[in-house]
């Protein structure tokens, strides 16, 4: 019988695995792991402020199905994502007896993915692991397409893998105690999917703002799978990123990780450098006459009506500068920026001049 909440499939070089969202899932999480054949010890990943929230849920689930389950907590925020916190990892799981066949559970943001993610790729040289994705962001986003990283001080995600989950498994009832500042930062890779790849979505963020705002359970839940399912048809037909196709999820992200990093992680959250991005690739885009600016202004609108922030005032010139130039997609020493030629239609450029990049980057932080 089809699982009614299956949102896509992702296929890769080692197989597939199903991407799957729906209200109250976490409960369901035991289930759905022996349903995967993992009976198992598994090792739970999560940070502080969700441990006692979705944990210990996570924990219960599985162990109601006779899956032992320990749990390991880091600190929230992207300054976990490093190489010292994934050795504490490695040592845990030494001391409690790990296995190969041993499972590994992020149940969490893009952070606790990225981190446990990471240690699950490198750990024995790989244990299985499954993604529980508690934020928006790492719904419809991080947890898909099997990017894992951590951070080092000159860049975000500069030592990683990729390495695909057995699954990803999002309660999109876990949204619903989010903040609003954490619920904007996550529907801006929503809605970045809706303006690289489908029009019709951007007309749904459009129509129903204030729903998705509020987080009610079935529009929440459709959109959601929705942008699930852009994410997943784009990292299956391009898994590693060299066929020029996934790169179109990076829209906006040169700018958004050189502000993450020229403010050490402290300012602003991915989806927040991300609508900051998007704006500053959109007015390069209408300034090399690629772009109309009803669509500027669209993009713009739409941004403001879910909280984002458009500018980063008082940021270093010289700090973005820099950042930029450690990016992982410089190719030949020059940025590969992705830019819209309508909503739904977006194409790589390597054209980009100097001179325009670093005037639109005066203004976003003017």
């Amino acid at each position: 019988m089809p699982d009614p909440n299956l949102a896509a499939t992702v296929h890769h070089s080692g197989g597939s695995y199903p991407v799957v969202a729906g209200w109250g899932l976490l409960d369901q999480l035991g289930d759905r792991l022996v349903d995967l054949g993992i009976n198992s010890p598994a090792y739970i990943i999560t940070d502080e402020n969700l441990m006692n929230r979705y944990g210990r849920r996570a924990q219960r689930a599985l162990q109601q199905r006779g899956i032992a389950a320990h749990c390991f907590v880091i600190p929230p925020g992207e300054p976990s994502k490093t190489n010292s916190l994934a050795q504490a990892i490695y040592e845990w799981l030494v001391s409690l007896r790990a296995e190969r066949g041993h499972a590994i559970i992020a149940v969490g943001g893009g952070v606790v993915g990225d981190l446990a993610g990471y240690v699950a790729a490198t750990f024995l040289r790989g244990v299985p692991f499954i993604q529980v994705p508690t934020s928006m962001a790492a719904m419809v986003d991080a947890s898909i397409g099997g990017k894992v990283a951590v951070n080092l001080p000159q860049g975000k995600n500069l030592v990683g893998a990729f390495y695909q989950p057995q699954a990803v498994l999002a309660d999109v009832q876990t949204l619903s105690t989010l903040g609003r500042r954490e619920l904007s930062e996550g529907w801006a890779e929503a809605i970045k999917h809706g303006f690289i790849l489908e029009a019709a979505l951007v007309d749904v963020f459009e129509e129903h703002a204030e729903a998705l705002m509020n987080v009610e359970p079935e529009i929440s839940t459709e959109v959601i799978r929705r942008s699930m399912a852009i994410k997943a048809e784009v990292v299956s037909q391009d898994e590693r990123e060299t066929l020029g196709i996934r790169i179109l999820l990076n829209y906006g992200h040169t700018i958004g990780h050189a502000l993450e990093s020229s403010t050490e992680y402290g300012r602003f959250m991915h989806g927040e450098g991300v609508s900051i991005g998007m704006m500053g690739a959109a007015k390069m885009a209408q300034e090399m006459g690629l772009l109309d600016q009803a669509v500027v202004d669209r993009q713009y609108n739409l941004l403001q009506r879910f909280h984002l922030p458009t500018t980063a005032a008082g940021v270093s010139v010289e700090d973005i500068r820099r950042a930029m130039s450690l990016d992982k997609k410089v190719a030949g020493g020059s940025n590969r920026w992705v830019m819209l030629e309508d909503v739904g239609r977006a194409v790589v450029r390597r054209d980009v001049p100097v001179e325009l990049v670093d005037r639109t980057v005066r203004e976003l932080v003017g």
